[in-house]
């Protein structure tokens, strides 16, 4: 069967319009297939207390457990010293972390640990190496947080920045 010139062109524009609201629902689909994986990864991780992550900076301390910071409402932000959208939820968090019912740890990942270590923000976090921990819970993007609560459970995560992450992040604690 061979196509009429006249309706050839109306025929290619159908289908590139049929592809295109194909890959736009394919992409959000894949998007919040990401961020559920990293939900349930996070959720049934075992090791998520008890890894040592190294830390990054000027420390005593050469290694840090999440569960050493039981007690506290942990924020675990992973960041990269590229990323503009990490630089506004630091600046964010830095108003939870003057508050001594949170721990705010920046997992630091996809950055050369050893050339971010002289270029660490001016934030009082505790800094660590996060690529093995953002590796193992397959973190979909950057930046990206979870949430543990003061017995080391998992609350929450969350992928992406948008304003108000503080706001939101003590909400989700108080919703608990």
């Amino acid at each position: 069967m061979k196509l009429d010139q006249k309706y050839f062109a109306p025929f290619i524009g159908i289908g590139a319009i049929i592809t295109m609201v194909f890959i736009v629902f394919a992409s959000f689909n894949f998007k919040d297939e990401q961020e559920a994986n990293f939900r349930e990864n996070t959720q049934s991780y075992r090791q998520l207390g008890s890894l040592n992550n190294p830390v990054v900076g000027g420390s005593e301390a050469d290694s840090l457990r999440l569960n050493d910071l039981q007690g506290k409402r942990v924020i675990v932000l992973f960041w990269s010293s590229w990323s503009d959208k990490s630089a506004e939820i630091m600046m964010e968090l830095d108003s939870l972390h003057n508050n001594e019912n949170y721990a705010v740890v920046a997992a630091l990942v996809k950055d050369a640990t050893e050339e971010a270590k002289t270029a660490l923000p001016n934030h009082d976090f505790l800094y660590i190496d996060g690529t093995l921990l953002f590796n193992e819970l397959k973190v979909p993007g950057i930046p990206s947080y979870f949430l543990l609560n003061e017995k080391g459970e998992f609350v929450e995560s969350h992928v992406g920045y948008k304003k108000g992450a503080a706001d939101t992040i003590i909400h989700e604690f108080s919703a608990q």
